[in-house]
């Protein structure tokens, strides 16, 4: 019985109960570089009068931040105003490899919706594939409100 419980146990910590189930959405080349943005299809739900999903980006060569941090991958909260097709993010997370993995190499904290700034899209954009892709799930019956959880917990 011991041996059970214990097997249970190492069960549980050992697999998340939350693993992002990233879904490719675009992926764009530009010379010498391939940008991949990805959705966690758990996470695609309604939020007040907006879609709102766990997004991912991937670059294909390190990316610098403007105090040369490294980084090849970032995750964010996104927003999506499906009428007016205009986004605004949050909480981006910055990840070394081109994967979400490990230690954050920089973390932004999360703003509160009502303080966030969208953006329209332009058409034939990355930004125009997140909210077509998002969008097509804004059926009411679909979920809502669910928090999102992220490898961060």
């Amino acid at each position: 019985m011991k041996s059970r419980l214990f097997s249970l146990i190492f069960t549980i910590i050992a697999f998340p109960a939350s693993a992002n189930e990233w879904q490719l959405i675009s992926e764009t080349n530009e010379p010498g570089k391939v940008i991949s943005w990805y959705v966690d299809m758990g996470s695609i739900v309604h939020e007040d009068d907006y879609m709102r999903a766990f997004l991912r980006t991937s670059w294909s060569t390190p990316q610098y931040a403007p105090d040369n941090t490294v980084y090849q991958s970032s995750t964010y909260i996104n927003y999506f105003d499906c009428d007016t097709r205009s986004i605004a993010f949050t909480a981006n997370v910055y990840y070394r490899s081109e994967d979400p993995v490990g230690k954050p190499v920089h973390e932004e904290p999360k703003v509160a919706l009502e303080k966030l700034r969208f953006q329209q899209v332009k058409p034939g954009s990355a930004g125009d594939a997140r909210v077509e892709f998002v969008c097509k799930f804004r059926s009411k019956n679909f979920m809502t409100q669910r928090p999102i959880v992220d490898d961060q917990g």
